[in-house]
């Protein structure tokens, strides 16, 4: 996904810190359903997560509403509540189990559609919700049930998070909709902080020779920053190919080594440029921190 998490999920609304930035929780959910669109739409299938909002039961009307939603047993899914396709893709699933073209099932009730819908929503439910504690995602009995039989039973003091993931597919953009429990998330949030604590801690103990060949095996990017100017929208606007922009306080000596990171760009150190084995390299005046070259492994 990346992209910095694709702008941290396009600044999900309401998201506390702790879930917005649980980025192996979000990459799981994007490459589930990934995994899912390959194999049950019948074509190939972009996907990205475009909004993820947390919400009261009041808010959730649209969801249990929707033809296409299907609730999941609190007893079996503590965490994931509901899965709601929209028509196209339940269209598309249907045509795809059925080996039929789309247009002969343009017609089709919705009930239709949802019945034959049902085993391949159990099975998009069985991949997002494989990793996440207490999910009985094997258990013979099916998960599908009522709204009140859900996490929270949608009653008026429950509050979820809501995922919308986008499914780009035919030349068009169809919309999925999970439901978590939010008081699970947040507590499955907490839980991986403290394990993402324990593993930091063990980093520390780490010998320095031992730290220095994580480093050197890290994939995160550096960038060597000469100078920086800000342009407001207006000026870019007027900007031609051949304008030169001059560095009136560059100094060619002086260069600010970033590293990109899940919280953006980040000053790590200055140096200079410099030669190493015959190459042009970037030479540090400042020592970068034990403990910074350990977030950087972490990420």
């Amino acid at each position: 996904m990346s992209s910095i998490l694709r702008k941290k999920i396009e600044a999900g609304a309401g998201v506390p810190p702790s879930i917005a930035n649980l980025r192996p929780f979000w990459e799981q959910v994007q490459s589930s359903t990934e995994a899912w669109a390959h194999a049950n739409l019948g074509e190939e299938t972009a996907v990205r997560i475009t909004a993820r909002r947390v919400i009261g039961a009041s808010a959730a009307a649209d969801i249990l509403e929707d033809p296409f939603t299907f609730f999941m047993l609190a007893s079996l899914s503590p965490g994931i509540a509901s899965i709601t396709l929209d028509n196209r893709i339940a269209v598309q699933c249907a045509a795809a189990r059925l080996h039929q073209d789309v247009e002969s099932l343009a017609d089709a009730s919705s009930l239709f559609l949802k019945l034959l819908c049902e085993q391949t929503s159990i099975v998009l439910w069985q991949k997002v919700a494989g990793p996440l504690e207490n999910h009985e995602t094997s258990a013979a009995q099916s998960p599908l049930c009522d709204s009140d039989s859900v996490v929270g039973g949608f009653d008026h003091a429950s509050r979820y998070l809501r995922v919308d993931i986008a499914l780009e597919f035919g030349g068009d953009i169809s919309i999925l909709k999970l439901m978590y429990g939010f008081d699970f998330i947040q507590k499955h949030a907490q839980a991986e902080l403290r394990h993402e604590e324990v593993r930091k801690q063990k980093a520390c103990q780490q010998s320095p020779k031992a730290l220095n060949a994580s480093v050197r095996a890290s994939a995160i990017s550096l960038d060597a920053v000469l100078e920086r100017m800000t342009l407001t929208i207006a000026e870019c606007s007027r900007l031609e190919v051949g304008n030169i922009l001059p560095l009136s306080n560059a100094d060619a000596n002086r260069l600010s080594l970033c590293a990109e990171t899940i919280n953006g760009s980040v000053d790590i150190g200055l140096g200079e440029l410099g030669v190493w084995k015959r190459q042009r390299a970037v030479k540090l005046h400042t020592p970068i921190s034990e403990n910074f070259a350990r977030e950087i492994v972490d990420l």
